[in-house]
């Protein structure tokens, strides 16, 4: 009886799997991009996809909070008021968060108000729970790229100064606390410089780090943007650009793993590459953007996830998978692209899982194939919206005990151009993985310690209740 009772004890908490974040962008441009068939309204998102949509963006104007776009709250050629319309998801999902989102890239000078004293952190904490109450937001994002070493301090006072301003409202107006999340930088340097890491993650709720764009026309060399791991033969700087490495710098620094939410692209990034074999590729001189531009994004060397599909599909682009990396690439005639497809984001989530982190942010919705017809190879195949994220959900929703499992055995899959995809991402990469020891496999190992404690504990007690009796 006792040894049922403690083993029951202790098995119960984890016959329900951990809840993990899955948290996606909107964005309100790509309700007006140029090509109708690009465009994602709030109502294409299924309710239930995120836990968590972060609404990019709001202007700041000083010390305050402003919509962007006429649309956001106001008709507009038409069009009904973004914001009442994202938050009717909330009315089918209550358990989802809306987040307001600020800044962006290009716009780091204008968070120097509101770091400049406490009275700005302050008024602007209580402008931000008048624009969020106004709106129906859940709490705001603050996206700056980035912060400089003067800033670092005075960054991490905003975070506690909005915590205490959101924690007082909250009790005052008997409503849940405005959430606070951030969009960070992913290299050490950049981390070190501008981020007062204990600080941040004992105020904020979410840590978004940006694990993308480690790569792109302004490096001097082929390499993908959001590799997973390094490769072999990889040295120095080089070594250190992937979202294996990135999550662990911020975990060096002090931050709570369950705080932490892997960045994975919707976009791939593209580079001119010599010679036929993609992936030999890596590290070449030279790289560019390629000879591909996006009539969607306006970007040049800049891809949505639907649009390589489509090259894959109509436009003879052939897919390859690199294994050490874990990521695919899509190559033709010398363009070379690096992006995530299901496969790498499924390893992806296999590792948010295995190393304790607290889930995946998406940027953006609305590169993902949100409407299903560009990735869908035939008429007859069934219309899939929406696959990125959904094998972030799908993955992310499996039982624990389910991917434990998975890890001792190695399975390979095989993908459209005839190479193999090893699911058990973390068999060839064991030297990666010994070099920070994974959280989630020491916990494992003090569960099972414990277990073994609590069985021997119960059998000497019993041993000893049949004595005395």
């Amino acid at each position: 009886m006792w040894v049922t009772f403690i083993y029951l004890l202790y098995f119960i908490p984890f016959l329900s799997s951990a809840k993990y974040n899955r948290i996606c962008y909107f964005t309100n441009w790509g309700a007006h991009r140029s090509m109708k068939d690009a465009r994602l309204y709030p109502e294409d998102v299924p309710p239930d996809l995120c836990t968590h949509i972060l609404y990019a963006f709001a202007n700041l104007n000083g010390i305050s909070l402003q919509p962007q776009l006429a649309n956001d709250i106001n008709v507009y050629q038409g069009e009904q008021p973004l914001y009442p319309r994202i938050m009717k998801l909330k009315e089918k999902n209550p358990e989802l968060k809306i987040l307001i989102s600020c800044g962006g890239w290009g716009k780091a000078g204008e968070f120097d108000s509101l770091v400049g004293s406490e009275s700005a952190r302050e008024t602007f904490s209580k402008n931000v729970i008048a624009f969020c109450r106004q709106y129906g937001f859940d709490g705001i994002d603050l996206d700056w790229e980035f912060p400089s070493a003067d800033h670092r301090e005075r960054f991490g006072l905003l975070t506690k100064t909005m915590r205490k301003t959101f924690e007082k409202e909250s009790k005052k107006s008997k409503k849940d606390r405005l959430l606070i999340s951030l969009a960070v930088a992913a290299g050490k340097y950049l981390i070190t410089q501008g981020y007062d890491v204990p600080v941040l993650c004992k105020n904020v709720d979410m840590i978004n780090v940006m694990t993308y764009d480690l790569y792109g026309s302004w490096h001097n060399k082929i390499g993908h943007h959001s590799a997973l791991f390094h490769r072999p033969g990889e040295t120095g700087m080089e070594r250190e650009l992937n979202t294996n490495n990135s999550m662990y710098n911020w975990v060096e620094a002090g931050c709570a793993r369950e705080r932490l939410n892997i960045g994975i692209p919707g976009y791939g990034r593209a580079f001119t590459a010599d010679g036929k074999d993609p992936l030999k590729a890596f590290g070449q001189s030279g790289g560019g953007s390629g000879s591909v531009s996006s009539p969607y994004l306006g970007e040049s060397g800049l891809l949505a996830y639907f649009e390589i599909c489509k090259k894959e599909l109509k436009e003879g682009f052939k897919r390859y998978w690199h294994k050490q990396h874990q990521i695919p690439i899509s190559f033709k005639d010398g363009t070379w692209i690096g992006y995530d497809d299901p496969d790498s984001v499924r390893n992806k989530c296999k590792y948010v899982k295995r190393e304790g982190f607290g889930g995946a942010m998406v940027w953006t919705l609305d590169m993902d194939d949100f409407n299903g017809q560009f990735c869908r190879k035939s008429k007859k195949q069934t219309v899939h919206k929406f696959p990125l994220i959904s094998a972030i959900k799908e993955e992310l929703e499996i039982d624990d005990t389910t991917t434990t499992l998975s890890i001792v055995t190695t399975t390979t899959t095989a993908v459209s151009n005839g190479t193999h995809l090893f699911n058990e991402l973390f068999d060839n990469e064991w030297n990666q993985i010994t070099d920070n020891i994974s959280f989630a496999s020491k916990l494992s190992q003090l569960n099972v310690c414990v277990l073994v404690v609590l069985l021997t504990t119960s059998y000497l007690i019993r041993s000893t209740i049949d004595i005395v009796s």
